[in-house]
This record gives C-alpha cells, structure tokens and sequence, in this order.
C-alpha cells in the first residue's frame, strides 16, 4: 500500500506556495435524485457535473495576500512517500480557479493562509485531475 508523509512542494500558476502545511483534494458530484409519483423512495439516481476542489493551507500569507481571486493556472502539489524506496507523487489540476483566500493571524501561533481553488476542464471533457508517480 502506498502512503504518503509530508508535502514536498505546492506552486500555483508557476510561482511557488512557500510552506505548505496542508492539501485537501475533493472530487465529487451531488446525486440528484428522481422518483415517480407513487414511489416512495427514489427510483433513480443520477450526478450532477463533477468537481474537483482543492484547499492548500501555507504559512507564506505574504504570497496568499497577494494572490487574486479568480486567477487561473496550473496548481501543483509534490508529496513525499513514507517509504524512501517509493517514488512521490505529484498531483496536477491543469486549470485551477483560486476561489477564496482565508488568513488566520493567531495570538500564539503562526499565521497560515488557506487557499481554496476549484478546477475548470479547457474543454469540458478532458479531466482536469492528474496524479503520477515522480522519481
């Protein structure tokens, strides 16, 4: 089983996330549930479009304070595995949108910036998620 221990770097748009303490990727889609008049629960499920949303947290809040909302590029993440014979792991969203920027500056603690993007297909096929193994 392959298991990952710390991040090794994080860069969005070409310029580096100095850092990183923390990345969470979500892929999902809702269900949208239909039912027919006499059922009682549904009868058929579908999903809506799926989304991929990732959420870096760094302590750089100098280069999160200058970073902008809607700004758009490649978002990268390298991780560590836990076993030095093993290869890391890089993740790549091809077309990230930086949604949200939350700063937390703390009385007894260092201040940290959570990023929050989500991922946008160039075409609307193309999967805009990849994972690889790095030597």
């Amino acid at each position: 089983m392959d298991r990952y221990m710390r991040i090794l770097s994080a860069s969005f748009d070409g310029s580096a996330l100095p850092l990183p303490i923390e990345a969470r990727l979500t892929r999902r889609a809702e269900p949208l549930p239909a039912a027919g008049d006499g059922d009682s629960f549904p009868s058929s499920v579908q999903l809506e479009t799926p989304r991929t949303i990732v959420e870096v947290r760094i302590r750089g809040t100098k280069t999160a304070e200058g970073l902008s909302i809607g700004a758009a590029g490649e978002l990268s993440l390298t991780v560590a595995a836990a076993n030095s014979q093993a290869a890391a792991r890089r993740i790549t969203i091809s077309r990230a949108v930086l949604a949200a920027v939350e700063l937390a500056y703390e009385q007894t603690a260092t201040a940290t910036a959570r990023l929050r993007f989500v991922a946008e297909s160039i075409d609307g096929a193309a999967a805009p998620f990849v994972a690889e193994d790095v030597q």
